[in-house]
């Protein structure tokens, strides 16, 4: 139960490339609107291609796999673009909000509920979209994957654990 739930995890974070446009960006960052780099690479969370480039790398994908994890995440990209639109038009109203407003409190706090919605929204269908992942790798690929959660998983909670 746990290697799954390790693989799962070490999934969510090989896809956190590939999705985590959800955020938002900042005026000063050196990346365009569509998340890419100024140049001839393209790089950053949009782009399904690289993070199937990556995975195929890293997990030696067959050409059937590659082509199985290209239509998964393509089928979840229109999605999660709805809920990357959904989050920044939440932002803005945030963001145009007036403190000195007499509904100022019920305002922000529908804004946090529908903020929360969203999150609880993008959690799901990446959920669904690891799911899916998991169930086209073999047992090896598995192991790999999960061998790289336990990895990454030991550095980045070092200190919230004795060890």
């Amino acid at each position: 139960m746990r290697v799954i739930i390790v693989a799962v995890v070490s999934i969510l974070v090989l896809m956190s490339g590939a999705t985590s446009g959800l955020a938002e960006q900042h005026e000063g960052h050196r990346a365009d609107r569509d998340g890419h780099h100024r140049g001839d690479r393209e790089h950053g969370p949009r782009n399904p291609d690289r993070m199937i480039e990556r995975m195929t790398r890293y997990l030696d994908l067959d050409e059937l796999q590659q082509e199985k994890m290209s239509n998964i995440m393509m089928t979840a990209k229109p999605e999660l673009d709805a809920l990357r639109d959904r989050s920044k038009a939440n932002s803005d109203a945030r963001h145009a909000l007036d403190e000195g407003e007499s509904d100022y409190a019920s305002r922000l706090a529908d804004i946090a509920a529908e903020k929360g919605e969203i999150v609880t929204e993008r959690e799901m269908v990446m959920g669904r979209v690891r799911t899916e992942i998991h169930a086209e790798l073999t047992e090896d690929q598995l192991a790999k994957v999960a061998e790289r959660g336990d990895r990454r998983g030991r550095h980045s909670r070092r200190g919230d654990r004795a060890q």
